[in-house]
C-alpha cells in the first residue's frame, strides 16, 4: 500500500471517530430543547401574575367617583343652582310653594284694608312685590354650597325611598353619601392639603361599602339595582377600597 493510500485510510479513521464523539456529546431531541429550568419557570409565571395584578389595578374603578345615571341628572351644582328659578331651599313642596306664593298673598289682602280701598287687583300687585321678594330670599339661585347639598339629599330621599317616609333603608344611606362623597371630592379637588376632610372623606366610602355590603346579603337584586343606579361597580366597594 502506497503512502498515500495510508495517510487516507488513517484520516478515514480519525474523522470517523471525530464525528462520533460530536453525535455524542451534541445530540439533543426536540423534547430536551424544550425543556426550562424550573427557576426560569418560576419567574415567568412570577412575571405573568405581576402584569395580571398589575392590569386588575389599573382597570378598577374609582371608589369616589360615580358614572353618570339619570338619577345624577336630577341632582345640582352650584353653578346649575344659580341657573335654577323653580327649585327652593328648605324643603319646601310644591304644595307649600302653591299655598305660599299664590293663596297666602289673596288671603292676606282679601282680609286687609287696602283690597277695600284701592281694589282686590291692585292690592295683589302690592302683594305681589313681597311675593318676588319672598321667592329670592327662599331660592335655590341664592344658596350657598350647604344648600344645594341639602337639596340634592332630598332628591336622593325622594328618588330612593321604598315608601313614604322612607329615610333610612339602605339605598337611601348608601345615595345619601354618594352625594356626601361626591360634594366632597369636589371640595378637595381644590383644596389638596385639607387632611381633615381628606380622612372625612375616606371614612364614608367605607361607610357606603358597609351597607352595600349589608344590602348584598339582604338582597342581591336590591343590591345591584341600587349600584346601577349610583353608577358603582362592585369592585368599586367589595374588596379592599384604597382611596
Amino acid at each position: 500500500m502506497s503512502m498515500l493510500g495510508r495517510f487516507s485510510g488513517q484520516f478515514a479513521r480519525v474523522s470517523n471517530g471525530t464525528l462520533n464523539v460530536l453525535k455524542h456529546d451534541f445530540h439533543a431531541s426536540a423534547a430536551a430543547c424544550g425543556r426550562k429550568h424550573p427557576k426560569q419557570i418560576r419567574k415567568e409565571n412570577l412575571d405573568k401574575r405581576a402584569a395580571k395584578i398589575a392590569e386588575f389595578e389599573r382597570t378598577k374603578p374609582s371608589p369616589v367617583l360615580s358614572k353618570h345615571t339619570p338619577f345624577f341628572s336630577t341632582l345640582h351644582t352650584p353653578a346649575s343652582a344659580y341657573a335654577s328659578t323653580n327649585d327652593t331651599q328648605h324643603f319646601l313642596t310644591k304644595e307649600d310653594r302653591t299655598e305660599l306664593f299664590e293663596q297666602l298673598p289673596r288671603n292676606v289682602v282679601e282680609k286687609s284694608r287696602l283690597s277695600a280701598v284701592e281694589g282686590v287687583e291692585e292690592a295683589l300687585k302690592h302683594e305681589q312685590t313681597k311675593v318676588e321678594q319672598l321667592q329670592k330670599i327662599v331660592g335655590l339661585q341664592n344658596g350657598n354650597a350647604k344648600a344645594v347639598q341639602l337639596w340634592n339629599v332630598q332628591r336622593a330621599l325622594q328618588w330612593f325611598q321604598r315608601k313614604e317616609g322612607d329615610t333610612g333603608s339602605p339605598e337611601v344611606q348608601a345615595a345619601v353619601y354618594t352625594i356626601r362623597i361626591l360634594n366632597l371630592n369636589s371640595h378637595l379637588q381644590q383644596h389638596r392639603k385639607d387632611k381633615h376632610n381628606y380622612r372625612q372623606l375616606r371614612m364614608m366610602v367605607h361607610k357606603r361599602a358597609k351597607i352595600l355590603k349589608y344590602l348584598k346579603r339582604k338582597s342581591q337584586d336590591r343590591y345591584h339595582q341600587c349600584l346601577a343606579e349610583l353608577g358603582l361597580e362592585p369592585r368599586a366597594v367589595e374588596g379592599e377600597l384604597v382611596v
